[in-house]
């Protein structure tokens, strides 16, 4: 039995490949009504009272949640107590790596396995069990986990290392999108400034492969008027600044991008529901600066 917690856009589609997999399923979430539909399938989906009776039930717990401190939360106040010896919990949200390496300790005494395994591909690639899986962790633990990671990442499944590595991974996975997509915004808001609108910098600029197919796709949500839609992976920065930062090493561009943005109000939603400060706006004014946050 697979339990599933957290069933937002991206457990939801998680959930629903397993059960399509053939998979026993028992899931919850904070919002009862959320489980309603993925019960009401017909497959072998039950939905828990709580997380203490889910972990009762299932052998492997899978985690889908918003935020690393609400997965630290759930994990550590709530499924450890209630997990048995043998059990083997799944992370596929994105945490800071110092807090899976410290939860992965914590859970071991217990005789609980802990495998991170964060996930690229949206609720698209949640849904069609095409998404990339990052996976870090123990050997016996993650490939006893093979199989059901398998069915949500298809042949994109990719074991980087002992606990801690999936997330570091998905670091670096976000970090390649969110940097460059932030150069991007700064040229384009660079011409807009210097008076040349938007739809003529995606003709004379962009094109349709390479860099040029990446800026003209930026150039076109500007000109489309949703140049705040152009999200830089912000709301991930800090748990990534955390551990460079412990490693002494010095991210010169991440850090920049992070103080300047955090001056910002966070106006905008990613795809997680997360807030956070449209760069488009800061850029172009249309935001004004509120002080850093901490």
């Amino acid at each position: 039995m697979v339990g599933v917690i957290g069933l937002g856009g991206m457990g939801s589609g998680i959930a629903s490949t397993l059960a399509r997999g053939g998979y026993d399923l028992v899931v919850y979430d904070i919002d009862p009504a959320r489980a309603a539909p993925l019960v009401a399938t017909g497959g072998a989906v039950a939905a828990a009272a709580d997380i203490a009776d889910l972990c009762s039930r299932a052998d492997s717990v899978i985690l889908s949640l918003p935020s690393s401190r609400v997965t630290v939360d759930v994990i550590e106040h709530q499924i450890a107590p209630a997990s048995r010896s043998g059990t083997t919990v799944i992370d596929m949200g994105t945490t800071t790596v110092r807090e899976t390496r410290r939860l992965h300790a914590l859970l071991a005494a217990r005789g609980v396995a802990l495998v991170d395994a964060p996930v690229s591909g949206g609720t698209a690639g949640a849904a069609k069990g095409e998404l990339f899986v990052f996976v870090g962790g123990d050997k016996p633990a993650v490939d006893a986990s093979w199989p059901t990671l398998q069915a949500l990442g298809g042949g994109r499944l990719t074991h980087c290392g002992p606990s801690g590595a999936g997330q570091v991974t998905k670091a670096v996975n976000q970090l390649a999108m969110g940097l460059v997509d932030a150069a991007f915004i700064e040229a384009v808001a660079f011409g807009v400034n210097g008076g040349v609108d938007a739809a003529t910098l995606k003709e004379a600029v962009g094109g349709e492969s390479g860099w040029r197919a990446h800026l003209a796709q930026i150039a076109g949500r500007v000109a489309d008027g949703d140049g705040d839609a152009n999200d830089v992976k912000y709301a991930e920065f800090a748990y990534f600044l955390d551990f460079a930062h412990s490693q002494d090493f010095p991210a010169p561009m991440l850090d920049a991008l992070h103080a300047y943005m955090s001056q910002f109000p966070e106006t905008a939603r990613d795809n997680m529901n997360r807030p956070y400060p449209p760069l488009w706006s800061a850029l172009t004014g249309a935001s004004e600066p509120e002080g850093a946050k901490t």
